[in-house]
């Protein structure tokens, strides 16, 4: 008998009577799509949020769009705001 499925029967309190589970060999390809395509769809609105809140930090408004012209401080603050 499978150990795995002996200790997991122990663990979770299940009787002797339990028999092992059969795998499911025609649900595993779409499975195995499904949850490639979950992965990426979470991927993608990962990056989307993370390029949205980067260039909210960087959006500049009109006056610091003319005082950033002849000061590059503000700039450098947010860029180690950003660093950190």
């Amino acid at each position: 008998m499978n150990i795995r499925w002996q200790r997991y029967k122990e663990l979770e309190l299940l009787p002797d009577s339990t028999s092992v589970p059969k795998a499911h060999w025609l649900a595993f390809p779409l499975a195995m799509a499904w949850r490639t395509l979950l992965s990426a769809l979470a991927w993608e609105h990962f990056y989307e949020k993370r390029i949205d809140y980067l260039e909210r930090c960087w959006a500049l408004d009109n006056s610091e769009l003319s005082e950033s012209n002849t000061d590059h401080t503000n700039t450098l603050q947010k860029l180690w705001m950003l660093m950190d």
